[in-house]
């Protein structure tokens, strides 16, 4: 299976070091939404970008705009608001976040989502937990499998919104999983094949959480309420 966000994540790793002027329109959720706050990129326009508004939840308007805008099957209305109303719902629970942004695009039968906060990243929601941790990339891994800043104890006994989340991309849109947080990048195509590796930490101001999908299909998204365990093979 192609790792089509993990080469993209690399063509954002490479424009950041350069000087340019474009209309953020044309590049992908993945390169454009960790660009927005690099003094080096001079974006033009920035109308295909939603931004979540810090004291009012807007969530629900950003969900209808961009699902509007690309023109999303109507059969798959409600995973797509699912998916959307978990990812910012991390983002005001745990981020404590002063911008955070949503990008939709299509990219040819796939559609690419983004969502970014510059808040306190996952590993450090994390931290305050009395759960071991290894480093940031088991950080990511555990709040997949259900580890919250929001419980004193750690993990909860259901499955979580970003569990439930990326089951519905991977196994029910045939889709891939990009989480880059702190000093990590977690990439999942399914639970048996997952990539992660270090990055430093200020690759991407914040946590970036990118999906890629295949929305021809219908979603039975009660099939992936579930919880389902990721683990690193190391």
């Amino acid at each position: 299976m192609k790792r089509i966000l993990l080469n993209k994540f690399e063509e954002y790793e490479n424009m950041k070091k350069k000087d340019i002027e474009a209309d953020i329109g044309n590049f992908s959720p993945t390169v454009a939404l960790p660009l927005i706050n690099n003094e080096k990129i001079n974006f033009k326009k920035m109308d295909s970008i939603r931004k979540v508004n810090v004291n009012t939840d807007n969530s629900e308007i950003i969900s209808n705009e961009i699902l509007e805008e690309l023109n999303i099957n109507n059969n798959n209305i409600t995973p797509m608001k699912f998916v959307f109303h978990e990812l910012i719902s991390n983002i005001y629970d745990h981020s404590k976040f002063e911008n955070a942004y949503v990008m939709g695009k299509k990219d040819g039968k796939f559609y690419e989502f983004g969502f970014l906060d510059d808040g306190i990243t996952i590993p450090t929601s994390l931290k305050k937990l009395r759960c071991p941790i290894k480093d940031d990339c088991d950080a990511i891994i555990q709040a997949i499998n259900g580890l919250s800043s929001k419980n004193e104890l750690g993990y909860i006994e259901r499955g979580t919104g970003l569990n439930n989340t990326i089951n519905i991309v991977t196994s029910g849109s045939n889709g891939e999983v990009l989480i880059v947080s702190g000093c990590a990048l977690i990439h999942i195509l399914n639970k048996d094949n997952i990539t992660a590796r270090k990055i430093p930490r200020d690759c991407v101001n914040g946590t970036l959480v990118s999906l890629r999908m295949n929305l021809d299909s219908k979603i039975d998204i009660y099939k992936y309420l579930k919880q389902v365990k990721y683990e690193l093979i190391i």
